[in-house]
């Protein structure tokens, strides 16, 4: 008994310290819908087809394990942009000095630190401002890690955005 005891504290412990639990990748957007619609009709026609196939991707739950770029990298070849139809935008370095938040578009590849999660550094796409003034924003997102999860639409800040990649014809 005292052994499993033991063991249970072992992985509570592990799991608050080290792996997200599940509860963290889920995020409710009250408005999602009208925000994916709104951002798909503003959007250059190379950015709306990234959106639209990336909601397709995440509608049918598509798993593409691997890491954060793995999936973005998916998401773009899938819309038909590789490494060929892509435009560097802004690049910079983890420490800054990051983008200003106007030259970001629906559509975008963006490199940022994820100030929500340990400030790691993390990839995902633009979809639309929730605060701009705060530098909010709707992002499709993967949990990386190898997990089996598809991918998802999350908030993140933005105000240390160090690498745009543009969907280019």
């Amino acid at each position: 008994m005292k052994n499993l005891i033991t063991l249970l504290m072992l992985l509570v412990s592990f799991n608050s310290f080290g792996m997200p639990t599940d509860s963290e990748f889920v995020e409710e957007i009250a408005d999602l819908e009208e925000i994916l619609n709104q951002a798909e009709a503003h959007a250059s026609s190379e950015g709306r087809n990234i959106l639209e196939t990336s909601r397709s991707m995440i509608k049918d739950q598509e798993v593409i394990k691997g890491s954060c770029w793995d999936y973005i990298h998916a998401v773009y070849l899938k819309a038909g942009y590789g490494n060929h139809k892509r435009v560097t935008i802004f690049r910079s370095k983890l420490q800054g000095p990051y983008v200003h938040i106007n030259r970001i578009e629906s559509g975008d590849w963006l490199y940022f630190m994820n100030h929500s999660f340990g400030d790691v550094e993390h990839s995902g796409i633009f979809v639309a401002w929730t605060d701009q003034k705060n530098k909010e924003a709707l992002v499709i997102s993967y949990p990386g890690g190898n997990q089996a999860k598809p991918g998802r639409y999350k908030k993140y800040n933005l105000r240390s955005t160090y690498n745009i990649i543009r969907p280019a014809e």
